[in-house]
């Protein structure tokens, strides 16, 4: 269930929450719209899928459901994954973690983490 390699300076978990991913131009205006799920996520990031991809670097907004909440992150694509021809997964490292978003996100990991101990 727990990741944690030695680039990592968070524990990653899988989890999944549905996400809708808001990609913006270098002028900042809304360029892409998408919605998909985490596969895994930590304090510093996430990876998800989606049925498209977003351009490596690009600038995105994350809208993530938590539960009956939904938090807004701002992050940056690092990576890029094939899964299939419908599907491909994609790294997004977290901005400006807001202290109510990292809370939430604690709490997830933890969550996680101790349910894999039982």
């Amino acid at each position: 269930m727990e990741q944690v390699s030695p680039e990592r300076r968070h524990t990653r978990v899988k989890k999944i929450n549905l996400v809708q991913i808001s990609r913006f131009d270098e002028k900042g205006f809304r360029a892409d719209l998408a919605t998909g799920r985490t596969l895994d996520i930590s304090r510093g990031g996430m990876r998800l899928e989606l049925h498209h991809p977003l351009p490596l670097r690009s600038i995105v907004g994350v809208s993530l459901a938590f539960g009956d909440r939904i938090i807004d992150i701002s992050g940056t694509v690092v990576y890029l994954e094939v899964l299939d021809h419908e599907r491909c997964a994609m790294g997004i490292q977290f901005s400006d973690l807001a202290p109510e978003a990292g809370k939430l996100i604690d709490e997830a990991v933890a969550n996680v983490t101790k349910d894999s101990a039982v």
